[in-house]
């Protein structure tokens, strides 16, 4: 099982038959209720451009402790060279996806995928539906992170906690090297909960018009 994926990946891992099953998924689920669901993922939430000089600081300074440590002869030009040398390969060092998480922290990548989340329910216009019944199933891929958003008229009467399911279901998918699956038991979710609360009315002559592509957002970094 592999969490982190290569950038190159994304286009494979969402190719053709991955955004069908999605976007038939959406259909089922919208058909059951009111609601608009938008399925969106990211490569990243955030670039993290600090990362880089906390890898070269701590290599730089743990270069320096140990020269110092094990007693090497080292003048104070050496010494500066030693850590330019150190804190240079800190700063590549970072860029390895696991590393980088790590310099971020969890409590970052969580407020990161969250934000980008929120701009993505605003770029997509899911705060513009007739009837404030939008909601964002989001996944950003580097974070490791799931957010489902629903519009005002959906959490007033649901609120976040409804969302704990289809989260899961989508954490479960990317984790078990599945994403596409992941989306797919995710908007199912959402879909039930929705039929629950805002179920369509089968005496409407008239369908609700789908006003939310059903197709997912493929962002890359």
């Amino acid at each position: 099982m592999k969490w982190a994926m290569e950038r190159a990946d994304v286009d494979r891992t969402f190719g053709e038959a991955a955004q069908a099953r999605i976007a038939q998924a959406v259909g089922r689920a919208e058909a059951l209720s009111r609601g608009q669901l938008v399925p969106v993922v990211v490569e990243k939430a955030d670039a993290y451009p600090e990362v880089r000089y906390r890898g070269a600081l701590l290599a730089a300074a743990l270069a320096a402790g140990v020269a110092l440590a094990m007693g090497l002869p080292l003048g104070a030009g050496e010494l500066v060279l030693l850590e330019l040398a150190a804190g240079g390969a800190g700063a590549l060092f970072s860029l390895w996806d696991p590393v980088e998480r790590l310099l971020v922290g969890r409590r970052a990548l969580e407020e990161a995928a969250r934000a980008r989340a929120v701009r993505a329910f605003h770029e997509h216009g899911l705060h513009r539906t007739a009837e404030g019944t939008g909601v964002l199933v989001f996944a950003a891929l580097f974070e490791r992170q799931a957010v489902v958003l629903a519009d005002r008229g959906i959490h007033e009467k649901v609120g976040d906690e409804a969302w704990s399911e289809a989260v899961a279901a989508l954490t479960a998918g990317l984790r078990g090297g599945d994403p596409g699956q992941g989306f797919v038991d995710a908007v199912a979710a959402c879909g039930a909960r929705l039929a629950v609360h805002f179920p369509r009315d089968p005496a409407a002559p008239v369908p609700p018009q789908n006003e939310l592509a059903d197709a997912i957002r493929v962002e890359r970094s």
